[in-house]
């Protein structure tokens, strides 16, 4: 039985994840000795590490309507809000999610696991985790470097807090290329060796996202970093082409030379991200002061422009749902929809490191921007990212799968 909620319809697992995003969620003792005994996968120490957390603290929850079997992930976001967090706990030896002192029914839920390939390693003596990731239950993350070197950070990132000194940091790369040049082909070497263990984990067996990801080089490399994703791509994309659901998928800030994003896809690259993070020039301008720098009418060109290489509804952009006003942003949606560009979006969720002046959106608000951003991608054919499984800070693909419904 759904759930009624201003004006709409919900699935309760659906429901549920759209409250852990927007009030947050807390555990008991019982729900914390609960994820240990299940092995949960920790905070990754990468990026969306939650105020007043630590590495113990569980990732991901996976939720499961009994119904029907739908399954979505939601990330353990901690409480933001002037509302009661999320309240996970056991009973008779299961999970339960607390909403006001209310329980919700007609959902199973669990820990994401942590994935086996997390304690192996290379035949080097490294951990395979070094090279790839698992966010949600199945994205295969490869991330090359630490940090982000983008001249001015985004306001609501904390990636800069988690680098030691002796990794591999995009402030290291751009500062001396050479860097990278004489890691690149033990890099690539041990990657594909990591790649070849992480995807007999059976968090992959039904398919993987494989995205290539990292924090921005400085602003005037970025024609390297594109330069560095078309390589590992081209090394990649015959090892992953039998579980990749999307293809090889580059999340990068667009570079100068437009002959690049050509060369992405040459080199195996299906889907490209640009990604805007705030959609109106004075949000984008505001929250994004780095890619200001860089220009808005920039991104919006190359997106654009990446239309016409990778085809309509294989390019796309994320935002962060939060930063602005709901109305205006999903005006802008629908500009750029038209143009052939899929937009999704996480909703906010405070990191450490965050310099915002503005809290997260209200699950009302949550709810009904994916409504209609769902409409807007419809009207051109467009699918969402990923699935409800790997998308853990989004509704998109809940919208686009009839969980949420207007009455």
């Amino acid at each position: 039985m759904s759930v009624t909620y201003c004006n709409y319809k919900i699935e309760e697992e659906t429901f549920l994840k759209a409250l852990v995003l927007s009030r947050g969620i807390d555990f008991s003792e019982s729900a914390i000795q609960y994820a240990i005994n299940q092995n949960a996968k920790g905070q990754n120490l990468v990026y969306n590490m939650p105020l007043n957390a630590t590495s113990s603290r569980p990732q991901e929850i996976i939720i499961r309507n009994i119904k029907d079997h739908y399954s979505v992930v939601a990330s353990c976001v901690t409480k933001s809000s002037n509302n009661a967090p999320v309240y996970l706990d056991v009973l008779d030896n299961r999970l339960v999610a607390y909403v006001d002192g209310d329980i919700i029914d007609n959902v199973e839920i669990n820990f994401v696991e942590e994935p086996e390939y997390y304690s192996m390693k290379l035949s080097n003596g490294e951990n395979v985790k070094k090279y790839v990731s698992a966010c949600g239950l199945d994205e295969l993350n490869i991330i090359p470097w630490k940090g982000c070197a983008i001249s001015k950070g985004c306001r609501f990132c904390g990636i800069n807090n988690f680098i030691k000194s002796d990794e591999l940091s995009a402030q290291k790369i751009s500062k001396n290329r050479s860097i990278w040049l004489s890691n690149c082909k033990n890099y690539m070497d041990n990657l594909e060796e990591a790649i070849q263990i992480a995807i007999k984990s059976k968090c992959y067996k039904e398919h993987a996202h494989v995205i290539l990801i990292a924090g921005n080089l400085e602003n005037t490399c970025l024609d390297f970093e594109s330069k560095i994703m078309a390589d590992i791509a081209q090394r990649i994309a015959k090892i992953v082409e039998g579980i990749s659901e999307d293809g090889i998928v580059a999340v990068i800030s667009p570079p100068h030379d437009i002959n690049l994003i050509a060369k992405l896809k040459q080199s195996g690259v299906k889907k490209i991200v640009f990604n805007l993070e705030a959609i109106t020039p004075e949000g984008f301008s505001k929250y994004c002061p780095g890619k200001h720098d860089l220009g808005y009418r920039f991104f919006i060109d190359r997106l654009r422009s990446a239309v016409e290489i990778f085809g309509r509804g294989n390019v796309w952009s994320n935002l962060v749902f939060g930063l602005e006003n709901k109305d205006e942003v999903l005006k802008e949606c629908e500009n750029l929809t038209k143009s052939g560009i899929v937009i999704s979006a996480n909703v906010l969720h405070l990191d450490k490191g965050n310099s915002l002046d503005c809290g997260v959106p209200s699950t009302e608000n949550v709810v009904d921007f994916f409504a209609k951003l769902e409409e807007l991608n419809k009207k051109e054919g467009f699918l969402p990212f990923y699935c409800a499984k790997a998308l853990r800070t989004s509704l998109s693909n809940e919208a686009h799968d009839n969980r949420i419904k207007k009455i």
